[in-house]
C-alpha cells in the first residue's frame, strides 16, 4: 500500500498532470456554460435565451408529462403553433421551443434539414401512422413525453469529456516507467527489496487508479451539470427521442437500440466510455514501458490509437482496397509488438527473432481471417467513445446475425487491455537484465 501511494503521488503531483488536468477540465466546463448560454426558445412569440429558455421549456412540458396521446399533440399545436422562422447562420427554426420541435420532427411533415433545406409543418400525424407510433406498438411500449433533453446534453458532454480524458491520460501515464528510464533512477528502484515486483504492480494500479479516478470525475461532473440546469426527467423515453428522430431505425421490426429505455442507452455508453478509458491506460503503460521517454511513450500510443481510426478514414471509400486492410491489421499489429516483450531473452537468438516475428505475424493473420467475422475496429477506444459505435454493433448483432457482437467486442478490449498490462510489466521487469 505504501508504494502504491508513492506511486499514485508521483503521477498526481507532477505539473504535466496538473497543468492537463486543468486545461481538460477548464474546456469541458467551457463546453457546458456554452451549452446553457447558447439556450433559446420561444413561446408565444417571447423569446427566452439562457438558463431561462431552459427552465420556460421545461415548465410547459411538464403540464404535458407522461404517456403521449393525440389528443396532446393537438392541444400543443394549438397552444405554440410550428415553428417556421429561418436565419441564415442559425441550425433550426429561430421560434421553436422544446414542444412544438419534438412535435414538428416527430409528428408532422415539416423538418428542417439546413438553411436551404427544410419545410414548414402545416398538419400532423396521427401517432398511430408515424414511425415513432409504430415502434411504440412494436415494442409494446406506450410513448412519452417528458423534458429529455438534459439527457441528451449528457450524452453529447461524455463524448468530449472521453477524448479530453484520453488526452491527459496519455500525458499522466506516459511518464510512469519511461520517466525512471530517462532519469536513470531505474537500476536503483531494481536494486531496493521491493522494487522490481512490488514496485511495477504498484505503478500499474496507479496508473488505472488515475484513469478510471480521470473517469468518474466526467461522469459526475457531467451528472451534476445536467441535474442542475436541466433535470433528469425523461430516462424512460426511447433512446431516439433523446438521440434525434433520424436514430430512430425500423431493422428487426423496430427491436433495436433506437427503442431503448433512454436510460439503458445512456449507461450502455457510460460503460463503453468506461472500457475505452481502460484501454487507452493500458496502452499508455506498455509503450511507457517501451521507451527511454516520456515523449516517446506519448508519440506511439497516439500511433497505437490513431493509426487504424485515420487509415479507416482513408481507406473507407473501397473497402477491398490495401489501405482500409492496413486499417483492420493494424488494430492487432499493436498488441502483436507487446507480445514479443513476452519471448524469453534466455533463448537462442535464431529463436528470439523466429518467435518475436510469429508475435507480430500471428495477430494480424487471425485477423485477416476473422476480418469479416468479427468488427475489431470497434475495439478501438475511440470508436468506444463516439455515439455510432452502439448504433453498428446493434445493427451487425440483428442484421447479418451475429448475436454474441457486443459480448465479443467488450471481451476483446478486456482481453486486449490485460495483454498490455501484463506485457508492460514483463518489458520494463526486462529491462533490468538489459
Amino acid at each position: 500500500m505504501r508504494l502504491y501511494k508513492m506511486e499514485l503521488y508521483k503521477i498526481c503531483s507532477k505539473k504535466l498532470f496538473l497543468f492537463s488536468a486543468a486545461a481538460a477540465f477548464s474546456i469541458l466546463l467551457l463546453y457546458m456554460y456554452s451549452y446553457v448560454e447558447s439556450s433559446t426558445t420561444t413561446i408565444n412569440g417571447v423569446k427566452y435565451t439562457g438558463y431561462q429558455a431552459i427552465k420556460m421549456d421545461r415548465q410547459i412540458t411538464a403540464k404535458y408529462s407522461g404517456v403521449l396521446t393525440d389528443e396532446k399533440i393537438r392541444d400543443i399545436v394549438e397552444n405554440y403553433g410550428f415553428p417556421s422562422g429561418v436565419e441564415e447562420r442559425h441550425y433550426g427554426f429561430v421560434d421553436s421551443n422544446y414542444l412544438n420541435t419534438f412535435i414538428m420532427e416527430f409528428f408532422s411533415d415539416g423538418y428542417f434539414q439546413g438553411y436551404d433545406n427544410y419545410q414548414v409543418a402545416t398538419r400532423t400525424y396521427p401517432i398511430a401512422e408515424t414511425e415513432l407510433g409504430q415502434a411504440s406498438a412494436a415494442v409494446g411500449k406506450p410513448l412519452q413525453l417528458e423534458y429529455t433533453y438534459g439527457w441528451q446534453i449528457f450524452y453529447d458532454i461524455l463524448s468530449i469529456g472521453a477524448l479530453l480524458g484520453m488526452v491527459l491520460i496519455l500525458l499522466s501515464l506516459s511518464p510512469v516507467y519511461a520517466d525512471e528510464s530517462y532519469q536513470n533512477t531505474q537500476q536503483l528502484l531494481f536494486t531496493t527489496k521491493e522494487g522490481k515486483q512490488k514496485d511495477i504492480a504498484a505503478k500499474i494500479a496507479a496508473g488505472m487508479t488515475v484513469a478510471v479516478g480521470i473517469f468518474a470525475v466526467i461522469v459526475l461532473l457531467d451528472f451534476l451539470y445536467v441535474a442542475s440546469f436541466y433535470g433528469l426527467n425523461g430516462g424512460d423515453c426511447f433512446s431516439c427521442q433523446i438521440i434525434g428522430d433520424e436514430f430512430l431505425s425500423a431493422y428487426h421490426n423496430y427491436q433495436n437500440c433506437s427503442t431503448w429505455g433512454g436510460m439503458y442507452y445512456i449507461v450502455y455508453y457510460i460503460f463503453e466510455c468506461f472500457l475505452g478509458f481502460v484501454e487507452v491506460a493500458a496502452v499508455s503503460l506498455y509503450f511507457s514501458s517501451h521507451c527511454k521517454s516520456p515523449f516517446q511513450a506519448i508519440i506511439l500510443s497516439v500511433m497505437c490509437l490513431f493509426v487504424p481510426v485515420f487509415l479507416n478514414l482513408l481507406g473507407r471509400d473501397n473497402f477491398r482496397g490495401i489501405v482500409f486492410l492496413l486499417s483492420q491489421l493494424s488494430i492487432l499489429l499493436f498488441p502483436g509488438i507487446a507480445l514479443m516483450s513476452l519471448v524469453p531473452d534466455t533463448l537462442h537468438p535464431t529463436v528470439i527473432r523466429t518467435g518475436k516475428v510469429l508475435c507480430c505475424a500471428l495477430p494480424m493473420l487471425v485477423g485477416q481471417y476473422f476480418r469479416h467475422r468479427f468488427p475489431f475496429y470497434y475495439s478501438v477506444p475511440l470508436m468506444l467513445f463516439v455515439n455510432g459505435a452502439v448504433q453498428d454493433l446493434d445493427f451487425l448483432k440483428y442484421h447479418e446475425g451475429f448475436t454474441w457482437v457486443r459480448a465479443g467486442v467488450f471481451c476483446f478490449v478486456g482481453a486486449v487491455s490485460v495483454l498490455y498490462l501484463i506485457c508492460s510489466w514483463q518489458k520494463y521487469k526486462n529491462s533490468y537484465s538489459s
